[in-house]
């Protein structure tokens, strides 16, 4: 056995402990999946409780004959909140009972550090994502200029995303940025590619880190800061990864930029140089100057539009609920389902480059300190065969509803 795979039997067997008693079997959650389908979908329910350990493991069962399923107890202030996966046909209703002196899960999301400047989650011994936080550097401004988050592909056997370097070195991974201007200034202050002067979203701290069978994820804060290195706004920024089934990744995608400073801030830029978006490998990107087979998979109104077209600056197409790219890496074929929550501002424009780089820009106005900007989105990662246009509808159409869950018996 690895030393990784026993750190993780260790941390399991230590987690599952928790504060769980008899008490808990009181509890019930009854999910209702509405009118999608829900499959491998993540669920929470708030407890009203703080006598729980963070990362505390559960099993709940939903009935005589079903095989239990791990759940995971995460903190926040006072509160608890049990997350746990479903799968369910739209309309129907489940109850699920936390089932105490049972395990139900031997794999977990772990967290280590490959180096001082990255942070990687791993399930067992597969790593999952890889969060990079170079120190800033004035003398390698293009390198320490932002921090972002590499995926590796669902099997952890490497990475499908793009480091420093390559076409267009400030696209990397799962990034965001924007061309901010602050004051009414025509000064541009290039928190996109940072390629004129010393501005930058710079890494100050991990807030929290989240661990166990179900979800492996951590909240990050980071400084938006001008050419003198002064901040004008902090970002929290939440990445989530959830347990699926074999050849799939789930990842959520959750940021709040506020206000520090009295000025006028607008985020700007345009689809192509602003906003949260996904760089695939180099490897797409050299395929594409020989004989590219990377393409777009868009929903249904969009059909008539070739999947090798790229969306061009005069399509008149706002707020798309989802978009995805199909490319391979070491000739694996990979899908990427952008999914962009209803919550998120209207306006969104959507970036494509075959590439390998896409993702919507919503250009926002933060007027005073402590204004902010919520934004969230979802990626769904598939080896292989792409879904279709109805699965990945089907996917969206959960993550945009939301389903409902209720806690019907408290605690004693």
């Amino acid at each position: 056995m690895t030393t990784s795979f026993l750190s993780s039997l260790f941390l399991f067997a230590f987690l599952i402990m928790g504060n769980i008693t008899q008490d808990d079997n009181n509890i019930v959650f009854r999910v209702n999946a509405g009118e999608y389908d829900l499959i491998n979908h993540p669920v929470s329910a708030e407890l009203p409780s703080s006598r729980y350990t963070e990362n505390s493991v559960v099993c709940l069962s939903s009935g005589y004959g079903n095989s239990p399923v791990p759940g995971q107890i995460t903190l926040s202030g006072s509160h608890a909140k049990l997350w746990w996966t479903v799968s369910q046909s739209a309309g129907e209703t489940v109850d699920y009972r936390i089932l105490t002196g049972v395990q139900c899960s031997s794999s977990i999301f772990s967290w280590n550090s490959p180096s001082p400047s990255s942070t990687r989650l791993n399930l067992g011994d597969l790593p999952v994502l890889q969060y990079e936080h170079q120190k800033f550097d004035p003398e390698d401004t293009r390198l320490t200029m932002k921090p972002f988050h590499h995926l590796f592909d669902p099997a952890g056997k490497q990475k499908i995303t793009k480091g420093p370097g390559g076409l267009y070195g400030h696209h990397r991974g799962i990034f965001y940025g924007y061309r901010v201007y602050i004051g009414g200034s025509d000064e541009r202050i290039d928190i996109w590619g940072s390629v004129r002067q010393k501005e930058r979203s710079e890494h100050y701290e991990i807030i929290a880190e989240y661990s166990g069978p179900v979800t492996g994820g951590h909240v990050m804060r980071i400084m938006w800061k001008d050419f003198d290195g002064e901040p004008f706004a902090e970002e929290i920024r939440e990445l989530r990864a959830y347990r699926q089934g074999r050849g799939e990744t789930l990842i959520d995608f959750n940021s709040t930029i506020t206000s520090l400073i009295d000025e006028h801030i607008h985020l700007g830029g345009d689809r192509h140089h602003g906003g949260v978006q996904f760089r695939a490998s180099q490897e797409v990107a050299d395929q594409e100057d020989g004989n590219g087979t990377s393409l777009f998979i868009r929903p249904a109104n969009l059909s008539h539009i070739g999947r090798r077209v790229e969306l061009g600056d005069d399509d008149d197409i706002m707020d798309l609920p989802w978009n995805a790219f199909n490319f391979s890496v070491n000739k694996r074929p990979y899908t990427v389902a952008y999914m962009s929550h209803p919550s998120n501002p209207e306006g969104a424009e959507m970036s494509e480059r075959l590439y390998g780089r896409f993702g919507e820009f919503i250009p926002y106005d933060l007027e005073n300190r402590g204004d902010s900007l919520k934004l969230q989105y979802r990626f769904w990662v598939v080896t292989g065969e792409a879904p279709s246009v109805e699965e990945i509808d089907q996917r969206y159409s959960a993550y945009a509803a939301t389903p409902v869950v209720e806690v019907l018996k408290g605690f004693r």
